[in-house]
């Protein structure tokens, strides 16, 4: 439901990109890594491409009613706050791509995973749902994102299976 999203966390993970990088926010809402300068404000926070440029993603939404994403815009600025995205943040350990709060559109390599409280986070009526790209889900082991405190140090992060179903974009 998120391919450009879910393809760019592929590509990093599978460059190395993760490894040895240090948990920089666990809160008990996120737990949250990836920016290569969490603590120099005058370098970027995320992946740069290879021209040197920062590489930014566009917000990506499934909503159900869709035959497609919608890229670039909220659900709530594109007219649809009632939407529900086909992957909502409704458990304990969605994984999303971290922005900015004022731009839609400057996701990097920042990612997040959602220790989802129903009292805070309630399904179909959250602040998250339609406002970040959603890409996976903790399927097993979530029990181990409870420990996960900031400095903790991903030693190696790997796609043990789905490669098979990656598609690279076509070569223009």
């Amino acid at each position: 439901t998120a391919p450009v999203t879910g393809g760019n966390f592929v590509e990093l993970v599978n460059n190395g990109f993760y490894n040895g990088m240090k948990v920089q926010r666990s809160d008990g809402f996120v737990i949250q890594t990836g920016d290569p300068n969490p603590d120099d404000e005058d370098k970027p926070h995320g992946v740069k491409n290879a021209d040197g440029s920062p590489r930014e993603l566009p917000l990506e939404v499934f909503a159900l009613e869709d035959k497609k994403p919608t890229y670039e815009v909220t659900l709530e600025d594109d007219g649809r706050p009632l939407s529900q995205p086909k992957l909502p943040f409704s458990v304990y350990g969605t994984l999303g791509m971290a922005r900015s709060e004022d731009n839609a559109n400057d996701a990097s390599s920042q990612w997040f995973f959602l220790l989802f409280d129903p009292e805070l986070t309630t399904a179909g009526r959250n602040l998250m749902d339609g406002r970040f790209s959603t890409f996976g889900y903790v399927v097993e082991g979530n029990r181990l994102l409870s420990n996960i405190e900031v400095g903790d140090v991903i030693t190696d992060a790997k796609v043990v299976s789905g490669l098979n179903y990656l598609q690279s974009p076509a070569k223009k």
